[in-house]
């Protein structure tokens, strides 16, 4: 009698462990491929906190004005992406390694889809999309949305930006 209990708790702790390696194994990959980044919207109408809406990443705008807020590449490892490149900011924008961007990074420390620069209420916000390394304004890393002002420095892995919009622009409403 006690042999078979013996084998009946071989066989539970082996099925124990197999069933914690697989929550383990599933929790570090959950997460890398995400089909849908939602983004969070501060609410700027009346009863303030903040809404979500769907802004996909991938969904490209193609109607970007040659004139407004642009980045501009201050520093980056990589000579595809130059210092002094210019990235002119239309509705909104998506930035990462991966190919389907707007603004490709190459650059190992950013995620295929980094981060997305959106326009909200005549304002240009900054979220970071979940990345590893996150993403940096002023040196200060993003935990939510964030307005970017002229002349603030945006850094992904190893790449800094400086955000760019001119006081006339403001002060239009464009």
């Amino acid at each position: 009698m006690a042999g078979i209990l013996l084998t009946i708790l071989r066989y539970l702790f082996l099925f124990l462990l197999y069933a914690f390696l697989f929550v383990v194994v599933r929790y570090m990959f959950r997460g890398l491929h995400k089909e849908h980044s939602f983004i969070t919207v501060p609410d700027t109408f009346g009863e303030g906190g903040a809404r979500e809406t769907n802004i996909l990443p991938g969904s490209r705008d193609k109607s970007v004005p040659k004139a407004g807020a642009r980045l501009v590449v201050l520093a980056s490892p990589n000579s595809r992406l130059g210092k002094g490149t210019s990235f002119y900011l239309g509705e909104k924008v998506t930035l990462g390694r991966g190919e389907h961007n707007d603004v490709v990074i190459p650059d190992p420390f950013s995620s295929h889809e980094h981060a997305v620069i959106y326009m909200h209420g005549h304002q240009y916000w900054v979220q970071d999309l979940g990345s590893l390394n996150g993403t940096y304004l002023n040196e200060v890393r993003l935990d939510r949305p964030t307005v970017l002002a002229d002349g603030d420095c945006l850094r992904i892995g190893n790449v800094t930006f400086q955000f760019v919009r001119w006081a006339y622009e403001v002060e239009s409403g464009q």
